[in-house]
C-alpha cells in the first residue's frame, strides 16, 4: 500500500510506502486529502476504499485505487480518515458522491472597487453590483478590479482616460490617478489567459450628465473622451464565452476613438500648436519652418503604435520616434522630409496617410506607411502637416502624386543663428545667411552640399574661445545659447568631388561691412578686433568657371604686429616692444633720441610712417617701415612725434600713441599723426607707447593734454567750481584795452603745491606795500590799486583766472566798484569760520576785503594810506572770512 498527501500550501506529496509518513511534522501544516493505491498482487485481488472527513465539509463521499479524497484550495484540513480494503468487484462500503472537492472548479469571480472625489477608496463590490456613486455629482478618480479564479493563470487589466492626460498605458488591475484631482472619462477592461478563453468581460460606466451607457466587452471603450465629462460609476460582470451580453452594447462610448494627434514646433522654438481626429493638420503656407514632430493616437482601443522620422539637410534621416515622442532635426535646422507608419493590430485596422507644406513648393501630394514625402534638396523647410487615419482597404484622402520631390542639380545651403533671432531660415547658394544692418552677432552655422559627392568642413574662429576644430554635417560651427559672436571662418571640401569645385566666402563684419572673397580654407572675416561677424555669403563654384566671384580686397582683417624700438641717452638702443608696449625709459630721466617703428603678420598691404620733433632741428621729415626718426649720437632730444598708417592698414585700424615726458610723465593719448608731446618748452620725451586698434575703437585712454606749447599746470587744484589755478598766466579777454589791463605774471610752477599757491600770494601782497590807494583801480606795485584790486593782482601771482572779474571791468564797471562785497556775497571763495582762518586766506568787512598773512595780521589797500601791513581788526568789525587756496 502506498499513500500520498496534499499537504496545505505544499499541494501533493510523492506517494510513501509501508511504514513512511504521508503529511509533514513540526511545521503546522494540514494533510488537506489523500490518495490510496495498492500495488502487486494486491493490487489484482482487492481495491482500497477510503474516505476523509474535512474540517467544515464533514464525511465525504469514498474513493478508491489513487482517486483524490479530500479538499484543495479551500484550506479545510483532514481530521479523520476511514480505509477498507474489499476484494475486487464488492460493492462500495459506502456513498462515493463527491469524494473531493476542488475550488478550481469552481467559476471565476471580479471585485472592483472606485477611488470618488471627496471620498476616496470605496468598499470592493462583485457580480456586476456598481462601484462608483451615482445621483451625487462625484468624479471618479481611480478603478482597481481583482479576478478571482483558483487554481488557473491570467489576470485582468485595465487602462483609463484621465483628464489633462488621456489614454494611460495597460496596467494590471489598476487605471486612472489618486491625489491629482483628475478625473477618469473612459475605461478598457480585458482578460489574459486562461480566463480570457473561457470568459467574456463586459463592463458599462455611467457618465455625469449623460447617465448609465451601454455595456462593452473585452477591451473596448466605455465611457467617453474631449468631452470633459467623468465617469461617476461602473459595473463590471464575468460572462461565459459566447453567452449574452447583460444588456445592450450598442452606446458604450461617447468621442473620437482613434484620433490622430500631431504637435509640431518651429526652427525658433515657438510651438505651431497641436491638432486631432481623424484628419489633424499643424501649420500650412506661411508658417515658420518645422524642426520637430510628435504624433500620437487618443482613443486607441487596439495594440500597437504610430511611428516616425524627419530627414533634414544636414544629418539625412534620423531615428524613428514613437507615441508622442519628438522627431527633432538637428538644433535649428528645419525638417526636409517625414515618415510615418503603424503596427500591430493597429496597422491592421488603418493606413496611416500623410503630406506636407513645403516653403518652397506648397502642398505635396499624399503618401501613407512609411513612405518618404517632403522634399529632398534646396533651401526649403516643412511649415505644415496633413495627418489622416484612414480604415483598411478605403482610398486615399486625395491625389497621391509628387509626394517627394527630389530636386536636382549642384547645390549648397547655409544657416545662420543669430543673435536675438535664433536660428534664420536656410538660403542658397551665394545668399546670404545671417542679418546686416541689425548689429546683430552671426553666433552658428551650418553648411551642406548637394548634388556632389563633397561636404562642406567649416571652422570659426570665436569670441572668448579663438579658432574651433572643423566640424560638417549635423555639426554646426560657433556656439548657441552661450551668446559668443563668430569673428571669422574657414570652409574647405572633402570627399571625391573636391578637387572639382572651389568654395568661395565673404564676411559681413561689424563696422567693416562686406569683407572681400576668401576661398579653400583661406580664413574670412576679423581676428584679434572683437568685431562681430554678422552675415555670411558662400558660394559654391566649378573650378575654373567664370562665375568665381572677384577676389579684389581683403577678406581677413587681422591686427598687425608692431614692433617699437627707442634710443635713449646714455644707453643707446633698447630692445623692441610689441604693440601697447614701452618703448625708452621711465624714471631714468633719459631723453629719447631716436625710435623705429614696423608692422609684420598684416593681412593687407600698407604700413607705418611717423616723424619725431628734435632740439634745435624741428620737425624731421617723415620716414615708414623701420627706418630711423630722430638722431643717433648727437645729443639731440626728441620733444614731440606723429605716427601714420599708410594703404590699407589705414582703412581699417588707426594707430594711437602718448609720450612720457620729463617733468610730466605720460601725455594723453592721440592717434593718426596728431602730435604728440611738446614744441617751444624744450621737454625731452623719454619713453613713447603705440597701439594699433580697431577703426573707430574708442581711445586705450584719456585723451587730455597730448601734446602742448606752453606749460600745462598738472599741480595742485582748488576743489569743486571754485577758481582754478595755473602755472601760466592769466590773459584778459580782447575786449580789455588800455591803462586798466595789467595783469600779474603767474609765478608758481606747473607741479605747484598748496602751499606754493599760498606763498606766491602773501608774497605779491608784500610787493604791493606802500601803493597807493585809489578807487577802483587794479595796477602794478608803485601804481595803485583798491582793496579788492590788491587781492585780485595778487590772485593772478597763482593764474586764477577770476574771469568777468579783472581790471577793466573793476574800474569802468560801477557793479564792480566794491568786488569785496561781490565775493562775500557770491561766495565766490569757499566760506571758512573767522575763528579758523589760515594764512592765505580772504577777510572780509562793510565793503572791504585783506590779505590774511597769519598771526592776527593783513595786507590790505586803504584810502588815505595805501597798501600796508597792520592788525587784522584795524579796519573794523570783521564779518566773514574764505580761503581761495582751499
Amino acid at each position: 500500500m502506498s499513500v500520498e498527501a496534499h499537504v496545505s500550501n505544499v499541494g501533493w506529496q510523492p506517494a510513501v510506502g509501508n511504514g513512511g509518513t504521508a503529511g509533514t511534522t513540526g511545521q503546522s501544516r494540514a494533510v488537506e486529502a489523500l490518495r490510496v493505491r495498492l500495488s502487486g498482487e494486491l493490487s489484482a485481488r482487492y481495491t482500497v476504499w477510503y474516505r476523509v472527513h474535512s474540517a467544515e465539509f464533514g464525511w465525504l463521499g469514498w474513493a478508491c485505487d489513487g482517486a483524490d479524497a479530500g479538499s484543495a484550495g479551500y484550506g479545510r484540513a483532514v481530521q479523520a480518515v476511514q480505509v477498507a480494503v474489499l476484494p475486487k468487484g464488492d460493492p462500495a462500503p459506502g456513498d462515493t458522491a463527491c469524494p473531493f472537492k476542488s475550488r478550481s472548479d469552481e467559476p471565476a469571480s471580479i471585485i472592483v472597487r472606485s477611488h470618488t472625489s471627496n471620498i476616496g477608496w470605496m468598499s470592493p463590490v462583485g457580480g456586476g453590483s456598481v462601484a462608483g456613486t451615482t445621483g451625487r455629482g462625484l468624479p471618479m478618480e481611480a478603478l482597481e478590479a481583482q479576478l478571482g479564479w483558483y487554481g488557473h493563470s491570467g489576470s485582468i487589466e485595465l487602462r483609463g482616460h484621465v483628464s489633462n492626460v488621456g489614454w494611460q498605458q495597460w496596467s494590471a488591475g489598476h487605471c486612472g490617478t489618486t491625489g491629482k484631482s483628475q478625473r477618469l472619462e473612459a475605461v478598457q477592461i480585458r482578460l489574459t489567459g486562461e480566463p480570457a478563453e473561457k470568459y467574456d468581460v463586459w463592463y458599462c460606466a455611467h457618465v455625469s450628465g449623460i447617465g448609465w451607457l451601454d455595456w462593452a466587452c473585452n477591451g473596448a471603450a466605455a465611457g467617453s473622451a474631449g468631452k470633459g465629462k467623468a465617469i461617476e460609476a461602473v459595473k463590471v460582470i464575468l460572462v461565459e464565452k459566447g453567452g449574452a451580453a447583460p444588456g445592450s452594447s450598442s452606446n458604450v462610448f461617447i468621442g473620437d476613438l482613434d484620433a490622430v494627434a500631431v504637435s509640431g514646433s518651429a526652427v525658433s522654438g515657438e510651438s505651431l500648436g497641436l491638432s486631432s481626429g481623424q484628419k489633424a493638420t499643424i501649420g500650412g503656407k506661411g508658417a515658420k519652418p518645422l524642426n520637430s514632430i510628435a504624433l500620437s493616437v487618443a482613443g486607441q482601443t487596439d495594440d500597437g503604435s504610430i511611428s516616425y522620422a524627419v530627414m533634414d539637410s544636414y544629418s539625412d534621416w534620423g531615428a524613428f520616434s514613437s507615441d508622442g515622442g519628438a522627431a527633432k532635426a538637428v538644433s535649428g535646422a528645419p525638417i526636409k522630409a517625414i515618415k510615418m507608419s503603424l503596427s500591430g493590430q493597429f496597422a491592421a485596422n488603418y493606413d496611416i496617410w500623410y503630406r506636407v507644406c513645403d516653403s518652397g513648393n506648397g502642398w505635396t501630394g499624399w503618401t501613407s506607411n512609411g513612405q518618404a514625402c517632403g522634399v529632398s534638396g534646396g533651401s526649403s523647410g516643412l511649415c505644415g502637416i496633413d495627418v489622416v487615419l484612414v480604415r483598411k482597404g478605403q482610398p486615399a484622402p486625395g491625389p497621391t502624386s509628387n509626394a517627394f520631390i527630389e530636386t536636382s542639380g549642384i547645390g549648397l545651403v547655409s544657416q545662420a543663428h543669430v543673435a536675438s533671432a535664433g536660428w534664420l531660415a536656410p538660403v542658397g547658394n551665394g545668399e546670404t545667411a545671417g542679418q546686416t544692418g541689425m548689429s546683430r552677432s552671426l553666433q552658428a552655422l551650418y553648411v551642406s552640399t548637394q548634388g556632389i559627392d563633397a561636404s562642406v568642413e567649416v571652422s570659426a574662429h570665436v569670441a572668448n574661445i579663438g579658432w574651433q576644430p572643423y566640424v560638417s554635417g549635423a555639426s554646426y560651427a560657433g556656439t548657441v545659447g552661450k551668446g559668443l559672436a563668430i569673428q571669422a571662418v574657414k570652409l574647405r571640401l572633402t570627399g571625391n568631388d573636391a578637387s572639382k569645385y572651389d568654395i568661395y566666402y565673404r564676411v559681413h563684419a561689424a563696422d567693416y561691412g562686406w569683407l572681400g572673397w576668401a576661398k579653400n580654407d583661406a580664413a574670412a572675416g576679423t581676428v584679434g578686433l572683437s568685431k562681430q561677424a554678422e552675415a555670411i555669403q558662400i558660394k559654391l563654384v566649378a573650378k575654373g568657371s567664370s562665375e568665381a566671384p572677384v577676389q579684389d580686397h581683403a577678406a581677413l582683417i587681422q591686427l598687425p604686429g608692431l614692433s617699437a624700438k627707442a634710443n635713449c641717452s646714455g644707453l643707446g638702443w633698447q630692445a623692441s616692444v610689441g604693440n601697447g608696449g614701452v618703448a625708452g625709459t621711465v624714471g631714468q630721466n633719459r631723453a629719447m633720441e631716436a625710435m623705429q617703428l614696423s608692422l609684420s603678420d598684416s593681412s593687407m598691404s600698407g604700413g607705418i610712417s611717423y616723424s619725431a620733433h628734435v632740439s634745435n632741428i624741428g620737425w624731421q621729415s617723415a620716414v615708414s617701415d623701420g627706418a630711423t626718426s630722430g638722431t643717433v649720437g648727437q645729443g639731440q632730444q626728441i620733444q614731440a612725434v606723429k605716427i601714420n598708417l599708410t594703404g590699407d592698414v589705414s582703412n581699417y585700424f588707426d594707430v594711437w600713441y602718448r609720450v612720457h615726458v620729463s617733468n610730466y610723465g605720460w601725455l594723453g593719448w592721440t592717434k593718426n599723426g596728431s602730435p604728440a608731446g611738446t614744441t617751444k618748452l624744450g621737454i625731452p620725451v623719454q619713453a613713447l607707447q603705440v597701439k594699433i586698434a580697431p577703426k573707430g575703437a574708442s581711445a586705450p585712454g584719456s585723451t587730455s593734454d597730448s601734446y602742448f606749447e606752453t606749460y600745462r599746470y598738472m599741480g595742485y587744484q582748488t576743489p569743486g567750481s571754485y577758481p582754478k589755478v595755473s602755472c601760466n598766466s592769466v590773459q584778459l579777454p580782447s575786449y580789455c584795452t588800455g591803462y586798466f589791463t595789467y595783469v600779474t605774471p603767474s609765478r608758481i610752477p606747473y607741479n605747484a603745491s598748496r602751499q606754493d599757491c599760498i606763498n606766491a600770494f602773501v608774497q605779491r601782497a608784500r610787493e604791493y606795500i606802500g601803493t597807493r590807494y585809489i578807487e577802483p583801480w587794479s595796477s602794478w606795485p608803485g601804481d595803485a590799486v583798491d582793496c579788492s584790486g590788491l587781492v585780485l593782482q595778487c590772485l593772478y601771482a597763482t593764474g586764477m583766472d577770476m574771469g568777468w572779474y579783472n581790471p577793466y571791468n573793476h574800474r569802468w564797471l560801477p557793479e564792480q566798484t566794491y568786488n569785496s562785497m561781490n565775493w562775500y556775497r557770491n561766495n565766490t571763495f569757499m566760506p571758512v569760520s573767522t575763528s579758523a582762518m589760515q594764512r592765505g586766506d580772504v577777510v572780509y568787512y562793510r565793503g572791504h576785503i585783506g590779505i590774511y598773512i597769519g598771526n592776527g595780521r593783513i595786507i590790505d589797500s586803504w584810502p588815505g594810506i595805501g597798501v600796508t601791513e597792520r592788525s587784522v581788526n584795524a579796519p573794523g568789525r570783521v564779518i566773514g572770512a574764505a580761503r581761495p587756496f582751499a
